[in-house]
């Protein structure tokens, strides 16, 4: 039987230790910065460098969390810590920011790459975009059934990647990567490793009688285990980095039991009592069967270990009070016991630094020794010797004191102790180079054999970026002049920013060959937004672009198996040679058939490391995320030939769902999805969180359920804030209602914006207003203002929080 990797979560020393003597085989964990689980406890350098050790002693891997997407003002400390990951034994390093991806591609190539949950990879061709980026591994989406997952896994496998499938702990009612609830509604953002859960708040009794409508069961595939194998997976995860170490011992242990048994061709086990024991909100499959709806649910955030029990211990009768002290005595008594063995098996896991000696010892005219001691022992475990004879002193004198300074060697791998030069002669000299290869040799012994890779300089690759940069402005201002058509790549030669508008029915295609017609669409460009259910809709969408060759499609970011392959074919029957993609196997296909794309706002672009990742992939532009303010933004410099893009206008994603959202809000007369509830289905509703706050949920034929904020995100004070920073801004007038009402027609509002792009506002000194948010004399074009009146209400406050 192939190896089949168990991997555990670590939130902290313990629970690292507790998944180790537990049987896993891989542990991942997290850094004060750079990994999605800011709240756990999490580890210093150090504290890595020693878990590493013992890890490695016991033969289980470690692999260090960085899947968050990066700022530009964090780069510099981001190449701070891969140059110290680099020297390291880490075993790979989990990432979702294609800038990160880039860097480690380019400048760090020795360490191992594994793509994040929060990638959302539920295709093939986004498979094919990260074994590009350099993946070596996947974690697939939590929300993929069996077949799905075998078909990612035969397809991972043809280009030497693995496959990592969450198998239990928390699930995400939302696809991971392309969930902004927390973000918007609260500044925490999830891509950020801040989520605050809203999913798991409390809401105002919704018509079905739930309180908590958001509230998922736990995954669980302990069931599963047999069926994962034969499709393929490499790797089982385990959810859990908040949680402590007695929870993650007893979850690691039992699966490790598990997989044992089916690798020794024993009887699996079916009893759940010890995964029921700790922390879980009680488990469901529904996923992974393919069996999405209500059973997932459960109207409770909170423990469901005592309400389990109590049940099972009540039987068909709902249980006394008598009933449920007893089973939270013995559930206290259980955890103890747990918690106990848990801190006896771990209390020999020292990861503290090993402590060692130098002694430095050599005559005149004889080769210059440094032996290595660790500390307490007589024997030493290395030496190291000149090449040349130490000889006497012409100017320079060798001392004592020097060479102890030379090599007073600092290390996260060890401590050092002492450096003995009793027995060296006087009055010696060897030259500095000698010196310097003997330090060397020494720290690459101390670093498992490794050789040290030497540090990058992001302060030279700044320098250089900056250089190219100025190159790349000089010679676009030098250009010849040419006035180009909305389906070409570049702006107009004076660098006005253009208008871009996406629309998604038939309706607004009225608007569109109106525009087209009064010659208003000379320089705005038409995207128009694709179904996630495509198969039922190709041959409209053939007629469709091929009808209106300037109508550019507009790739959402979840798009399954079955409809990725009718992409593929729809690509071929029309006209289009631009496309605007927020999902990257599209753009990767996009790619290899000579057609350009630019990348969606939900690619979480935040960084310029990251445009250029996707412009290795065939990409020509991108929209900057959204979460990012007015300072963030103007960090980011996009490489040449590459074009900037903004949603100014747009209903705000909360999060997209593979589940149904409204069994537990307004109810639904089926319990389990079906094909018919994604082709078929339309329905809006909204509900109420215990603050007042309202959320709508939106399901559109052929579409995922989507919750939307309650009012349209509008931000047109981009175009003054950041003049010139886009080469293109987009409204969103796709039919999305939210409390934000039109007050404008359409066709008023884009010649109003176009006006405000194509006629550049000149202040007078009169004019200047002193805000309250902005102290210096901030000039307000009055356009901008007025354009606020186009909406009855609107939001912004993601720009202005940023990450």
């Amino acid at each position: 039987m192939r190896k089949i990797e168990l991997l555990a979560p670590g939130g902290d020393i313990e629970s690292i230790k507790a998944a180790i003597v537990a049987g896993a085989d891989a542990v991942y964990c997290g850094l004060d910065n750079f990994n999605a689980r800011k709240r756990a406890e999490n580890l210093n350098f150090d504290q890595l460098c020693g878990l590493l050790r013992v890890a490695h002693q016991h033969d289980c891997q470690l692999f260090l969390t960085l899947n968050i997407i990066v700022l530009e003002h964090e780069l510099p400390a981001l190449f701070k810590l891969l140059n110290q990951l680099v020297n390291t034994d880490i075993d790979g390093v989990i990432v979702q920011d294609l800038g990160v991806f880039e860097i480690i591609k380019r400048y760090f190539p020795t360490l191992d790459v594994h793509a994040s949950t929060q990638l959302t990879t539920h295709n093939t061709g986004q498979l094919s975009f990260l074994n590009e980026m350099g993946a070596t591994r996947a974690n697939l989406s939590r929300e993929l059934n069996l077949t799905e997952i075998k078909q990612l896994s035969n397809k991972a496998h043809e280009l030497n990647m693995l496959t990592e499938v969450f198998v239990h702990g928390s699930n995400c009612i939302g696809f991971s990567g392309l969930c902004y609830f927390s973000s918007a509604h609260g500044g925490n953002s999830g891509n950020r490793g801040r989520c605050s859960q809203p999913c798991r708040d409390q809401y105002q009794r919704t018509e079905v009688g739930a309180d908590f409508p958001l509230n998922l069961k736990d995954n669980s595939a302990f069931d599963d285990l047999e069926a994962l194998v034969d499709a393929g997976v490499d790797s089982l995860k385990v959810e859990g980095r908040i949680k402590k170490s007695h929870y993650v011992y007893s979850v690691i242990n039992t699966w490790r039991q598990q997989l044992t048994s089916l690798q020794q061709q024993q009887r699996l086990s079916t009893d759940k009592t010890a995964l029921y024991t700790v922390f879980n909100r009680d488990f469901t499959n529904g996923y992974l069967s393919g069996t999405v709806g209500k059973s997932m649910y459960i109207d409770n955030p909170r423990d469901n270990a005592v309400q389990h029990f109590s049940r099972l211990t009540a039987g068909q009768k709902n249980p006394n009070d008598a009933q449920i002290q007893s089973v939270k005595q013995r559930l206290y008594d259980d955890k103890t016991v747990i918690i106990n063995t848990v801190a006896q098996q771990i209390a020999a896991l020292d990861i503290s630094k090993p402590s060692i000696e130098l002694k430095i010892t050599g005559d005149l005219l004889q080769p210059l020794r440094i032996d290595v001691y660790k500390t307490g022992s007589d024997v030493a475990s290395f030496s190291v010797t000149s090449t040349s004879s130490l000889t006497a002193p012409d100017k320079y004198v060798m001392t004592k004191q020097e060479l102890s300074q030379r090599f007073a060697m600092n290390s996260s791998h060890f401590t050092l102790s002492t450096i003995d030069c009793d027995t060296l002669a006087e009055s010696i000299y060897l030259p500095f180079k000698e010196l310097t290869t003997m330090k060397l040799a020494i720290m690459t012994y101390l670093n498992g054999n490794k050789t040290i890779i030497k540090p990058i300089e992001f302060a030279d690759i700044r320098r250089q970026r900056q250089a190219n940069q100025v190159s790349n402005t000089v010679k676009t201002s030098s250009a010849s002049t040419q006035t180009t058509s909305v389906s070409e790549l570049s702006t107009d030669a004076d660098n006005k920013t253009q208008l871009s508008v996406l629309i998604s029915n038939r309706r607004d295609l009225v608007l569109y060959q109106q525009l087209k017609l009064t010659n208003a669409l000379k320089n705005v460009r038409f995207y128009y937004a694709i179904p996630d259910a495509i198969e039922p809709e190709a041959d409209k969408l053939v007629t469709l672009f091929n009808s209106n060759p300037e109508l550019i499609p507009w790739f959402g970011a979840i798009v399954m198996q079955p409809d990725f392959e009718v992409v593929e074919n729809l690509l071929k029957h029309i006209p289009q040679q631009l496309i605007v993609s927020n999902n990257t196997g599209i753009g990767f296909v996009a790619f290899k058939q000579g057609i350009k794309w630019i990348a969606g706002p939900h690619l979480n672009t935040s960084n310029s490391f990251a445009l250029d990742s996707l412009q290795q992939q065939g990409c020509v532009g991108a929209y900057l995320s959204n979460e990012l303010n007015s300072q963030q933004i103007k960090a980011i410099k996009p490489p040449e030939n590459f074009t900037l893009h903004y949603s100014a206008l747009h209903p705000i994603l909360l999060m997209t769902s593979r589940q149904c959202l409204f069994l537990q809000t307004t109810g639904c007369d089926k319990t389990i999805m079906d094909q018919a509830c994604l082709s078929v289905c339309k329905k809006h509703a909204s509900m109420t969180n215990i603050k007042g706050i309202d959320f709508i949920i939106d399901k559109k034929r052929r579409e995922h359920n989507n919750l939307i904020g309650a009012e349209h995100f509008f931000n047109p004070e981009i175009v003054t804030d950041l003049p010139q920073q886009f080469d293109h801004v987009m409204l969103d007038l796709r039919g999305i209602e939210t409390h934000s009402q039109f007050t404008w027609t359409k066709a008023e509002l884009i010649n109003k914006f176009t006006a405000l792009l194509e006629q550049p506002f000149v202040s007078q000194p009169t004019e200047a207003i002193k805000t309250q948010s902005d102290r210096r004399n901030k000039v307000i074009d009055p356009r901008v203002t007025a354009l606020h009146s186009a909406l009855s209400s609107s939001t912004r406050a993601q720009y202005l929080k940023g990450l």
